[in-house]
């Protein structure tokens, strides 16, 4: 089967054999009659050969006119449910914009896509494209709502139909045997982006409104719950995150620092990037179960008693009593109840090793101390970047994950991590590279 056959979806497949199945049927007729009229009528073979003709020109387009309006039936009903079917599976507000421009491309059969909110104060929110041509980003401007086609959109919540040459974003790009139309998706009874289109005149499905609004009806409820989803999603991140620091005033920032560096590193060891995402915030929440332990333990100026490192001990496993029962947070809350655990066992509190230790978890482990060690803390001054970075090259493939530790060397060898001190960092540059490249690697 080609790889154009495999790219229409079932329903419309399903429409295709049925009208096969009655083309068959009804040339089979008409073939079938034809001796009848020869043998019992008495026609001519020359005198069979224009009612035959006729006949088979009669049910050709009498087929193709009822599959035609069938063909836009089928997609108005079954396009919109697929569509909807395939966001539901996405939780990922930039994943599922990419998403919904590559299925509406495929189903509609056209060249580009570009997708732009109607917020455009609110940076957050993504510029999705598909298939656009090259500097096109150059063109890229605030939606100009007092264009016609665009006003339309906005005031009438209807889709419309427009010439390259005469809309923005599209002029040059494309020429004017192409169609550019502009859909808007609408939630909670406003048009919350604009979705532009650009297809062949023959040969999309561009001309077809109803089924254009559909789409867009789908995919506008689909992205705008996903964003109002992910903004309560970020709310409870964030008062999170200012009930820690509140807690623990010595070491505000730290949380920031190195949920930054863990996404670094991740992104570097080659995570996707929903991944990285989830260590960055497990890092940003790691020490969250701090807020049970004592204010006395938590800022004691000098180091801790037995008992009071049992009471500190404590806090991973507090942490993941609170994260594990959030929606959407089960991932996090497990690599904030590991991101004590040691590469050979020895960390705790469950004493896991090696792979058994969450990969976040070991990805944590590394920028975490770096960021302890060239950071002020109650109990002591803050020491030197080159101290930290020979400090975890040393506990390689002990304390920490040696893959980890050979990709962090890597970014800090090539300045991505930066030193408090800026004049250190010069100095000892090459021997961060030294360190990076005697430490095993993937």
């Amino acid at each position: 089967m080609s790889s154009r056959t495999n790219s229409i979806p079932e329903p419309i497949r399903e429409a295709i054999r049925i009208k096969r199945t009655v083309q068959a049927a009804v040339y089979a007729a008409i073939c079938a009659v034809q001796p009848l009229y020869y043998l019992t009528l008495e026609f001519t073979l020359s005198e069979l050969i224009i009612p035959f003709v006729v006949a088979m020109f009669i049910g050709t387009a009498s087929i193709e006119g009822a599959f035609r309006v069938i063909f836009k039936l089928r997609k108005q009903s079954a396009y919109p449910h697929l569509i909807a079917l395939q966001l539901s599976a996405v939780f990922d507000l930039r994943q599922a914009c990419d998403l919904a421009l590559r299925l509406t491309s495929s189903y509609l059969r056209t060249k580009a896509a570009l997708l732009a909110w109607v917020e455009s104060s609110d940076r957050s929110l993504p510029v999705a494209s598909y298939g656009m041509p090259d500097g096109w980003t150059q063109r890229l401007q605030p939606l100009a709502r007092d264009h016609g086609p665009l006003h339309a959109v906005l005031e009438g919540q209807r889709a419309v139909l427009g010439r390259p040459s005469r809309c923005p974003y599209w002029s040059g790009l494309f020429d004017d045997d192409h169609v550019v139309a502009y859909v808007p998706l609408v939630s909670r009874e406003r048009v919350a982006a604009i979705l532009s289109l650009v297809g062949p005149r023959r040969g999309s499905d561009l001309r077809d409104r109803k089924l254009l609004e559909s789409i867009g009806m789908v995919i506008g409820l689909s992205l705008e719950n996903m964003r109002l989803n992910e903004k309560q999603y970020q709310s409870i991140m964030q008062v999170l995150c200012r009930a820690l620091d509140m807690r623990d005033s010595a070491t505000q920032g730290h949380s920031q620092r190195v949920a930054h560096l863990a996404g670094l590193v991740a992104r570097r060891m080659g995570l996707p990037d929903s991944h990285a995402k989830k260590i960055e915030q497990a890092a940003a929440l790691h020490d969250i179960g701090k807020i049970g332990v004592p204010d006395a333990i938590l800022s004691k100026p000098e180091s801790l008693t037995e008992d009071e490192w049992a009471e500190m001990r404590r806090h991973p496993g507090l942490g993941f009593q609170i994260l594990t029962n959030i929606e959407g947070l089960e991932s996090v809350a497990e690599i904030v109840h590991s991101h004590h655990e040691r590469y050979d066992g020895a960390g705790y509190p469950r004493n896991l090793r090696g792979d058994e230790i969450p990969q976040g978890a070991r990805i944590f482990a590394v920028v975490d101390t770096y960021d302890a060690i060239t950071s002020h803390r109650p109990y002591r001054r803050a020491r030197s970047h080159r101290l930290a970075i020979d400090e975890i090259a040393c506990n390689s493939g002990t304390q920490f994950d040696p893959n980890v530790v050979h990709t962090f060397l890597e970014v800090a060898r090539q300045g991505l991590i930066r030193p408090h001190d800026h004049e250190e960092y010069r100095n000892t540059s090459s021997s961060i590279a030294e360190i990076a490249s005697g430490v095993p690697g993937n």
